[in-house]
C-alpha cells in the first residue's frame, strides 16, 4: 500500500517534462538525491535511503558535446518523462524499486526508503 501512496505523490506533483537540477549519489551508494523544479517555484525532491541497487544508464548515442559540470541550469537536457514505483521481496527483504526516464538518462533505483517532497526555493 506504501507504494501505490508514493506513487500518488509523485504524480500529484505533476513532473512530466519537469528539468532536473541535482542528481547525486552519497555515501558510497546509500542515499540518492533527485531534485526538480515544478512550475510553481518549488524543488520537488526525491530523496531515496539505504539503496541497495543502482543503475545509471545513459543513452549511448547521445552525444555529450558539453561537459555536464560546466552547463548553465537551462542547458541541462535531463527532463523527467515518466516515474514508476513498485515493490519487489528478494531474499525476505521488501524493496521499493524506482524506474525514472529522464531521456537521455534512465535510473533504476532499489531502496528500503524513499521520501518525496515539495520545499520552496
Amino acid at each position: 500500500m506504501k507504494t501505490k501512496k508514493i506513487q500518488e505523490l509523485i504524480n500529484a506533483y505533476e513532473y512530466w517534462d519537469m528539468r532536473v537540477t541535482k542528481l547525486e549519489c552519497n555515501y558510497f551508494g546509500d542515499e540518492i538525491i533527485l531534485v526538480y523544479n515544478d512550475d510553481n517555484g518549488h524543488n520537488v525532491i526525491y530523496n531515496f535511503t539505504k539503496c541497495y541497487k543502482s543503475i545509471f544508464e545513459h543513452v549511448k548515442s547521445y552525444d555529450k558535446l558539453i561537459p555536464t559540470k560546466e552547463m548553465e541550469i537551462g542547458q541541462v537536457p535531463y527532463f523527467i518523462q515518466d516515474v514508476e514505483i513498485t515493490d519487489v521481496v528478494e531474499e525476505d527483504v521488501c524493496f521499493f524499486v524506482c524506474k525514472i526516464n529522464m531521456f537521455p538518462l534512465n535510473l533504476e533505483i532499489w531502496s528500503k526508503e524513499i521520501e518525496v517532497y515539495r520545499k520552496k526555493k
